[in-house]
């Protein structure tokens, strides 16, 4: 049984996007590997990415509402789903639910391709591409042609979303993938399986990695075709790549921008401690050359971006120390401030 977003982040279907927004980076924060050493943390904070992935984005989060589970799957046609469930007598509710004529969830789901596979770390999954029903699978370069004879496999294509810090530190990615295999009658069934796959490091959003032979069966002891993946790397809170180089949100406490600090980082090659200059302000960025993505000839630079944080707390005595802070100030902090 599938989990519901709009619960996977805590907040109502009602919610507007800044209580979506607040309630991810709320749990994020907690749930994140780096600050959180329980086992299941990780898997967690996956998961909390994935539901932000479709409920931050206006155009996903209307899908999802109206189509449920299925309009996550790769390859799905919004447009399609309304015929086919119009021709049908019913429409998918919020849910996942379907309503009305001969099991409209399944045929949306083979439209579109089974559930997602391997979590939210990145499910992958398609119906036949080319002839027959459209799905997650769309046939590239040379299918089957005609009948008998040597025929390479089609070549399948598909989506797979990935944190970018699995990425980077090389994890594997589970990927389930539907693949079409005909029976000597003429028909075809689906076969399933789980593959993992190492994404490249230095991959941008929207990438392909090829899996040469994983696509579609060949006839006649002919070759099997190509699995195509489509790579988009979910968000983190902290961390974001830009071409080789890599930028990371570093907390500050107050007493550590005002009066210098070293302190440790995390890097691709390992924690390393850092001189934090005194009078750091919020966005003042901190270059570690050759910390960043692999590429040709070396690496790209991680950015520590620091972001100076007051403590989270309505104790009357944290606030007397901030307003004792108030007579430091040079002048209006605001001056200038016009659009």
């Amino acid at each position: 049984m599938s989990t519901d977003l709009y619960s996977v982040l805590g907040v109502s279907r009602g919610a507007d996007q800044a209580d979506v927004k607040k309630a991810y980076k709320d749990l994020a924060r907690k749930f994140h590997p780096d600050r959180n050493p329980e086992p299941s943390a990780a898997d967690r904070f996956k998961e909390i990415n994935a539901a932000y992935d479709v409920l931050g984005d206006d155009e996903k989060r209307k899908l999802y509402d109206k189509f449920g589970d299925v309009s996550l799957k790769p390859g799905f046609d919004a447009e399609a789903a309304r015929r086919y469930s119009q021709q049908f007598g019913g429409m998918p509710g919020g849910g996942g639910g379907f309503g009305g004529g001969p099991d409209l969830g399944d045929i949306l789901s083979s439209m579109f391709g089974g559930g997602m596979g391997g979590g939210p770390a990145g499910g992958f999954s398609g119906g036949m591409g080319g002839g027959g029903m459209p799905g997650g699978f769309a046939g590239a370069g040379r299918g089957y042609g005609g009948r008998g004879g040597n025929q390479r496999g089609r070549d399948l294509e598909g989506d797979v979303r990935v944190h970018v810090g699995q990425v980077l530190r090389g994890d594997p990615v589970e990927v389930t993938v539907r693949r079409p295999v005909y029976q000597g009658d003429g028909s075809v069934r689906m076969s399933q399986s789980t593959l993992k796959v190492r994404v490249p490091e230095g991959i941008d959003d929207g990438g392909v990695v090829r899996l040469r032979g994983k696509g579609a069966p060949g006839r006649g002891g002919a070759p099997a075709g190509d699995l195509l993946l489509k790579v988009h790397l979910t968000p983190s809170p902290y961390l974001r790549k830009e071409g080789e180089d890599l930028y990371m949100d570093v907390p500050l406490t107050i007493a550590e921008a005002l009066g210098g600090a070293r302190i440790e980082v995390p890097t691709l090659d390992g924690p390393v401690r850092v001189k934090v200059p005194a009078g750091a302000t919020s966005g003042q960025k901190m270059r570690l050359r050759g910390k960043g993505v692999l590429k040709p000839g070396g690496r790209g630079d991680l950015y520590l971006v620091l972001r100076p944080t007051v403590p989270e707390t309505d104790d009357p005595e944290a606030l007397e120390a901030a307003e004792a802070l108030d007579r430091f100030y040079d002048g209006d902090v605001r001056a200038g401030l016009e659009l």
